[in-house]
């Protein structure tokens, strides 16, 4: 047997290995192959529905494969972003002038598919008898799949018979729960004003029903509110709550009332919640007042038959009662001094002779005047 550590590798003529020739000639031939078979796959013609991948991208449609048809879908929403369910979508097709129209499901959502994509398309969504900006799908736009979503300004035409029929339900911070309405007036636009009505001791939040219309009809937003131990708003920590008549000069009870109140109406977004009116009879006078210095987003204040020495205790100082814009109407002229010396110039008086009740004296058709005049210039 030959030792293998004389063995040596025979060179060829030129003094290279002949080995290292054998190696160099076989890649060639191997290349050689790569490169023929690469250029007749390549020349070949592919099959209409054949698809080409590359790097594991989609696939991207030969030059002379027919373009597919389109899809349209999206989602149609209120302001707030909650979908609208019964919407209808209008997709028109430019070219031949023919509407497509379909209605959105539960979730507010639509598709429209199967459109010939050689056409313009104009989209839109309706929904009770508001319209959205028109959107346009353009021939030029390739992509098949094409999302449209859509939102409308609804809350300009809901009204009593949309809001929800318990209507705002409030805790104040001693775990008083408070019933209120809240209605929209038709077709005002945004950012509406709102008002927050205030009833007096021993009434409920029905008795601005008639003064309510009035409102609705001139385009405020209005919150009535039952204050605690009144109307709906009678329990506390779960157990039953009845009204106290000393709750009329206590800084602890009614006054709790309003903060929630508030912080309600200023979390709606299609309200003005920088600029709140406060209307109240009574206690509920009384609390405007207090709210006058109280809030700063409380804007003016009504203040029908109020109490001085009540609304001071349940202010808890004079240094927390400045109310910064009022009208005050009241009968006891008396009582109107008082309060002309305590507010200044802050305050407007009126002295007619008033009815008993919130219901009654907002019926008065000179009180009522007085209402939307002093709104119309201290809002």
């Amino acid at each position: 047997m030959q030792d293998s550590s004389n063995f040596t590798i025979p060179l060829a003529a030129d003094g290279s290995s002949s080995m290292l020739c054998y190696r160099e000639a076989l890649m060639t031939r191997m290349l050689l192959k790569f490169v023929i078979i690469t250029f007749v796959v390549g020349a070949l013609p592919l099959p209409a529905d054949a698809q080409i991948t590359i790097n594991g991208a989609p696939p991207r449609r030969r030059p002379d494969e027919p373009p597919k048809p389109k899809r349209i879908h999206g989602v149609v929403q209120d302001l707030r972003g909650s979908p609208l369910a019964g919407a209808r979508v209008f997709v028109r097709d430019m070219k031949k002038n023919t509407t497509r129209t379909v209605t959105t499901d539960v979730q507010g959502l639509y598709s429209v598919t199967g459109l010939p994509p050689d056409v313009d398309y104009q989209v839109h969504a309706e929904y009770k008898g508001q319209a959205s900006e028109k959107k346009l799908i353009s021939v030029f736009l390739t992509r098949e799949d094409n999302v449209l979503n859509f939102q409308l300004d609804v809350a300009v035409i809901e009204s009593a018979a949309d809001a929800p029929k318990t209507g705002p339900q409030l805790q104040t911070f001693d775990h008083v729960q408070l019933q209120a309405s809240f209605d929209l007036p038709v077709g005002a636009p945004a950012p509406i004003p709102a008002v927050l009505l205030l009833h007096g001791f021993g009434e409920d939040r029905s008795v601005w029903d008639p003064f309510k219309k009035q409102l609705l009809e001139r385009g405020w937003a209005v919150m009535s509110l039952d204050l605690r131990g009144h109307g709906a708003s009678k329990t506390r920590n779960q157990l039953p709550l009845a009204a106290d008549a000393q709750w009329r000069t206590s800084p602890h009870e009614f006054p709790l009332d309003l903060d929630p109140a508030l912080d309600w109406l200023k979390a709606q977004p299609r309200l003005d919640g920088r600029k709140i009116v406060i209307i109240g009879y009574d206690v509920g006078a009384n609390l405007a007042l207090i709210a006058s210095g109280r809030f700063p987003e409380v804007r003016t204040v009504v203040a029908v038959k109020p109490s001085l020495s009540e609304s001071l205790a349940m202010a808890g100082s004079a240094q927390d009662f400045q109310p910064r814009s009022a009208l005050i109407v009241a009968s006891d002229s008396a009582e109107v001094e008082k309060f002309k010396a305590q507010g200044g110039k802050a305050i407007e008086v009126r002295t007619p002779a008033l009815p008993v009740g919130a219901r009654q004296s907002f019926q008065d058709k000179q009180v009522a005047e007085w209402v939307f005049q002093w709104l119309k210039a201290a809002y």
